[in-house]
């Protein structure tokens, strides 16, 4: 209702009725009036409600998407790290395998001369006797080594090193064994002997001598994987030794070798 009906029908009413039940009539028309501005402002605050749950929705769904997308990006990720960690495990695999296979060698080569020593000391009642002192029994067993004479080396060397296993000379005693054998082209023995060092002499400084000695057994024996094993073991644990650079040159020698069955048995 307009302004000017609302005036025009206040003039009317108030010339047919009292003066109070005009002024009850002017109270109702003022209270619809309020009534409808509040209904109106309640619309605007209700719209403005609305559209603002409606931009909530809105970011609330881009923000949905964001994350699905991200997801989607995460499980690509993840899918990606779980095939980098099989090709890990597939490796690691095969380097067990590898260790495990020189452990059996070690084993073969051990019981092979385990079998021959135990003939050879069959007849060790033989040998002359041996003398009393550790310097006088190393002293004499260095003279037959020095001399050539390998067999009698071993036999006092292999005596100083089961009677005097705690003494200084021990690991070398031990080391000459092995070096009498490789001077003979007994490999297998060699590599015995030397891994002997390894075993009861950990600390020695011997054990140089040894792993090198052992890599170049191998490779006399063309097993080039196990001797690879022991070169670069060689490399990585003495890089200032003066045999680096002959260790280095058998590494690259293997690596010329590798696919040639007749000059590697294992590669």
């Amino acid at each position: 209702m307009t302004k000017p009906v609302v005036l025009l029908a206040l003039g009317l009413l108030s010339a047919c009725v009292t003066t109070d039940e005009g002024r009850k009539m002017q109270d109702q028309i003022l209270e619809l009036q309020q009534r409808s501005l509040k209904n109106e402002l309640g619309g605007v605050e209700l719209k403005n409600e609305i559209q603002k749950q409606a931009d909530d929705l809105r970011r609330l769904l881009d923000e949905a998407k964001r994350l699905t997308v991200s997801l989607a990006d995460a499980s690509q990720k993840a899918e990606r790290v779980q095939l980098d960690i099989m090709q890990v495990q597939g490796k690691f695999d095969d380097i067990q395998k590898q260790i495990e296979g020189l452990q059996r060698s070690f084993t073969d080569y051990r019981n092979q001369s385990d079998s021959k020593l135990g003939q050879i000391s069959s007849t060790l009642a033989k040998n002359p006797p041996l003398p009393e002192s550790p310097d006088a029994l190393f002293s004499e067993a260095q003279g037959h080594y020095q001399a050539g004479r390998y067999p009698e080396a071993r036999y006092m060397l292999d005596a100083f090193v089961a009677r005097y296993a705690t003494d200084s000379r021990a690991a070398r005693a031990q080391a000459m064994v092995g070096d009498s054998h490789y001077a003979e082209g007994k490999y297998r023995y060699a590599i015995y002997a030397y891994t002997k060092i390894l075993d009861n002499f950990p600390r020695s400084d011997e054990v140089e001598i040894a792993i090198f000695k052992n890599g170049q057994s191998f490779l006399q024996l063309k097993f080039c994987k196990e001797a690879r094993a022991y070169f670069e073991q060689f490399m990585s644990r003495y890089p200032k030794s003066k045999f680096r650079s002959e260790a280095s040159e058998r590494l690259k020698e293997i690596s010329q070798k590798a696919k040639d069955k007749n000059a590697c048995t294992t590669s």
